[in-house]
């Protein structure tokens, strides 16, 4: 067996592991458990194959698979070692005769009864190895992944915060230097032009903040029952200040929709899915946002008449840091933190979030919350 199959085995006994010792499985009741219903089923199995008259041999097989299950199933040597103990006397007391009794005649008997308990010991040592490779190898690659997150953080940040930082200082400059007369209007434009790369600078950093929070899951998220329409209304008040070189235009629900969410970060979704596709749609482009009840979700969709996105980046569009292809969504003047902070908010709500392609052309952004049932008042 090469060692990206010990690998592959180490890592399944893991899963499984965790699967059985979740705390809400019960723990060392769930083990115990584990432990009995493996015993009973191979007991049983066992007499049925006795009975279809199959040799001691394969009997014996039975238990000692019983056994092995066991210890990967559950918590520590212990219990396959207690497995072992009750195979044993399962064995004894149902198939070894004389039967329905613990007494033992035959030195073949006692020598099955002795390899059964160093077979135990054997499986727990090796369990328990796999087991620690498996966890020594996840810990390994979560570190991996957390140092490449911070390259890709620090790498995009640096980068796409120059542009912006250098503006704003080459303006500053121009305002502060008293040998330059500088007519109004420009001085007026270069105001303009500071306090737009301000904002986005600070939109970027409060991005990068939700994300690393919700990732790490130190964000507190506080839930209430609220109505979208007053969530959408609130959104179109952050929105960035270049939307009034497009019509955004907000389609009120036939029925009205509660959904359970918080309204801080879901402002922000909305926010950043209206920005994103005022980012990357021509000027007079017309920005549609909706709402409507999907089975036992609400659906938020913005929708564009711009160039869309195209299907190799439907796939990477929500991905933290994603910024490239030629017209894909979140690249541009964007470090990629906007659509992948809409995701991991949506996905901690218990909902979706998908782009389609509008028609004739365009792309919609949708996505879901848990919908709340209105009031009945009687």
């Amino acid at each position: 067996m090469g060692l990206l199959s010990h690998k592959r085995l180490a890592e399944s006994v893991a899963r499984l592991h965790s699967l059985i010792n979740d705390p809400r499985r019960g723990g060392v009741l769930g083990n115990v458990l584990v432990t009995l219903v493996c015993q009973l089923v191979a007991t049983l199995f066992a007499i049925l194959l006795d009975v279809l008259g199959f040799s001691d041999a394969t009997v014996v097989i039975i238990f000692v698979l019983s056994v092995l299950v066991t210890a990967i199933l559950t918590e520590g040597p212990y219990y396959s070692i207690v497995a072992s103990f009750v195979s044993i006397l399962c064995y004894n007391y149902f198939l070894i005769e004389p039967r329905l009794s613990l007494q033992i005649h035959g030195r073949d008997y006692a020598g099955t009864i002795t390899a059964m308990i160093l077979f135990a010991l054997l499986a727990s040592y090796l369990v328990s190895s796999l087991r620690r490779s498996a966890t020594q190898s996840m810990e390994a690659s979560l570190i991996a992944q957390r140092e490449q997150l911070r390259a890709n953080m620090l790498r995009s940040v640096s980068h796409d915060l120059r542009t912006p930082l250098t503006s704003i200082t080459g303006n500053a400059d121009m305002l502060l230097d008293e040998t330059i007369e500088l007519p109004e209007a420009a001085r007026h434009q270069l105001v303009q032009d500071i306090y737009d790369d301000a904002t986005w600078l600070r939109t970027v950093v409060e991005n990068l903040l939700a994300v690393t929070r919700l990732e790490d899951g130190s964000a507190m998220l506080h839930f209430d029952i609220e109505l979208i329409d007053d969530v959408i209304e609130e959104a179109m008040r952050h929105i960035s200040r270049e939307s009034k070189d497009h019509e955004i235009v907000v389609v009120p629900p036939n029925d009205l929709l509660l959904a359970r969410l918080d309204p801080q970060v879901i402002v922000q979704v909305i926010v950043n899915l209206v920005n994103n596709a005022i980012a990357h749609t021509q000027v007079g482009s017309t920005i549609t946002i909706s709402s409507r009840r999907e089975g036992d979700m609400v659906a938020v969709e913005v929708a564009d008449d711009g160039p869309g996105v195209s299907d190799a980046d439907k796939e990477q569009v929500f991905d933290l840091f994603y910024t490239t292809g030629a017209k894909g969504a979140d690249v541009g003047r964007s470090v990629g933190l906007g659509l992948s902070l809409c995701r991991s908010v949506v996905q901690a709500h218990g909902g979706t979030i998908r782009v389609e392609d509008a028609q004739p052309h365009g792309a919609r952004f949708i996505f879901t919350l848990p919908a709340e049932e209105v009031p009945q008042h009687v």
